[in-house]
């Protein structure tokens, strides 16, 4: 082990990485730890990849359910980095997601001479290609100190729109680019719709590591784009779950709109209703595409 290496927590947005994660397991030392942070949106795993972790068993994983919520899971994460970061000094704090937000709390926290950094899922597909040592096992990952971190070599930057493609992959294959482009037409506007459509269209070699994200079950792609669907109309995502199991129980939703109305207006009453009606409404054809 290299005694240089300071202890690591890992902290997961799994909502965001899928099982990718797992990767890191094997190239933890003793002292370090993984916080899994988990809702019912994060993709489930296979058996193989529960074998897998079952195996490494001895390592120290802690699994920690969020409360759901608009970007709930990134609150909760960061609240216990800063917990972390003021009772484990001495430690390096790694954040495993490919959501650009929190490098803003990287920024925030290298300022103050605190280690930490975030880590992306190509990083962690990379660490089953690392040479391995002479005695067979894989050297340990270092984390790189704060002043090497803080003279990043210049890169493009980052798309504006590309935390929303992430999470629209979740429930649109990366196949279907035009329905990418129609769901964002509707979400903002034919403007925004079209140069998003033009991103990916230009990267989609870049952007092939969305496929991790998308979920396998219909109920779940669906309940996943109306909670975006909703969050960028500016509704109240607190009756996301409700609204899914109406829609879910009407046969052939987008002929049925009467129906959807009516049955909204029952559960949340006239104006809440009618409000979710709107967004179910202008929605509803890209949804039955899901």
């Amino acid at each position: 082990m290299n005694q240089s290496k300071l202890p690591t927590v890992y902290l997961v947005d799994s909502e965001n990485v899928n099982d990718v994660w797992i990767r890191l397991v094997p190239e933890m030392d003793e002292q370090d730890e993984i916080l899994v942070f988990y809702t019912e949106k994060s993709p489930h795993m296979s058996y193989e990849k529960v074998i897998e972790l079952t195996q490494l068993s001895d390592r120290p994983i802690r699994w920690i359910k969020c409360v759901e919520g608009s970007n709930a899971l990134d609150f909760q994460l960061v609240t216990e980095l800063g917990a972390r970061v003021a009772t484990q000094p001495g430690h390096v704090f790694v954040i495993v997601s490919n959501d650009n937000g929190f490098d803003a709390v990287v920024k925030y926290w290298t300022q103050r001479e605190i280690p930490v950094r975030r880590m992306k899922s190509t990083e962690c597909k990379q660490l089953c290609r690392k040479p391995r040592n002479k005695t067979g096992e894989m050297d340990p990952v270092v984390v790189e100190p704060v002043e090497e971190l803080q003279e990043e070599p210049e890169k493009e930057p980052e798309f504006a729109y590309l935390s929303d493609i992430e999470q629209l992959g979740r429930s649109i294959p990366l196949s279907k680019l035009t329905l990418f482009h129609d769901a964002f037409v509707c979400m903002y506007d034919q403007e925004i719709g079209d140069a998003i459509y033009y991103y990916m269209k230009d990267h989609k070699e870049q952007l092939e590591y969305l496929s991790e994200f998308y979920l396998p079950k219909r109920k779940a792609r669906l309940k996943n784009y109306f909670s975006m669907a909703l969050e960028r109309a500016g509704g109240n995502p607190a009756g996301t779950d409700d609204v899914m199991d109406i829609y879910n129980h009407i046969d052939e939703p987008k002929k049925n709109l009467q129906k959807l109305n009516v049955e909204a207006v029952k559960k949340f009453g006239q104006e809440q209703g009618s409000s979710y009606y709107k967004i179910l409404k202008k929605h509803v054809k890209i949804m039955s595409k899901l």
